[in-house]
C-alpha cells in the first residue's frame, strides 16, 4: 500500500530541523518536493515499510512522524504559533485571525482541539513562546527591555514584565542581571 505525499513531523522548529529532516531522507533515498516546518511533501508515494524507515531514521533524531490528523492539527498550529512569535513582519495581524485564515478550521475548533491535546490554551502557548522570545533576546544583551517590549508588540514595559515574572518566576530585570539565561527548546514548551 501506498502512502499519501506529505508527511507530518513533529518537532521540527527552526530551520536547521529542516536541514536535519532533509539530509535524513536523502540518505534514505527519499524524494522530496519541498521540506517546511512541520511537514515534508515528498515526489512520490512510498510504501509502508519505506514509511516504517523514515519514522526510525526521524525518531532518532529527535522528530516524530504523525499519523493522527488531531495532532496533526495541534502540530500545525504551534508551528504556526512559533512562526507569528519569531516573524516580525506577522505582528499586524491578530493570532487568531492568523491561525483561521492559515487554516480550514475555524478559530474556535482550532482551539477547542489545542485544549483537548495540550491542556493549555492558544492563548498560554502564545505567551509561553513569547517569554522564551524574550529571555533569547535579553540574552543576547543588544536591546533595553524596552526595545524588547516594542519589538515583541507589548502595549509597554510594565505589560512585558508582568507577563515574565508570572511565566518565569523574577522580573526581566533580575533574569538579566543574573545572566543565567535558562531558557528551553521551543519544541519542549509545554514539557
Amino acid at each position: 500500500m501506498k502512502r499519501d505525499l506529505i508527511l507530518y513531523v513533529k518537532n521540527m522548529v527552526c530551520p536547521r530541523c529542516i536541514t536535519l529532516v532533509q539530509q535524513e531522507l536523502l540518505k534514505l533515498e527519499v524524494k522530496v518536493k519541498v521540506v517546511r516546518l512541520g511537514e515534508v511533501e515528498l515526489e512520490n508515494s512510498i510504501t509502508q515499510p519505506m514509511n516504517n524507515e523514515i519514522k526510525e531514521r526521524l525518531s532518532q533524531v529527535g522528530f516524530e512522524v504523525l499519523d493522527d490528523a488531531k495532532q496533526i492539527v495541534v502540530e500545525q498550529v504551534k508551528t504556526k504559533i512559533i512562526t507569528y512569535v519569531q516573524q516580525k513582519h506577522l505582528s499586524h495581524l491578530n493570532l487568531s485571525d492568523y491561525l483561521a485564515s492559515t487554516s480550514s478550521m475555524s478559530y474556535a475548533r482550532i482551539a477547542r482541539l489545542f485544549v483537548a491535546h495540550t491542556s493549555l490554551t492558544i492563548e498560554k502557548y502564545y505567551i509561553l513562546q513569547r517569554i522564551e522570545k524574550v529571555k533569547e533576546l535579553i540574552s543576547y544583551c543588544e536591546l533595553s527591555l524596552e526595545e524588547i517590549a516594542q519589538q515583541l508588540h507589548y502595549k509597554d514595559v510594565s505589560h512585558m514584565s508582568k507577563q515574565f515574572k508570572k511565566t518565569v518566576g523574577i522580573p526581566p530585570s533580575l533574569y538579566r542581571k543574573n545572566q543565567r539565561f535558562e531558557r528551553k527548546f521551543l519544541d519542549h514548551i509545554i514539557t
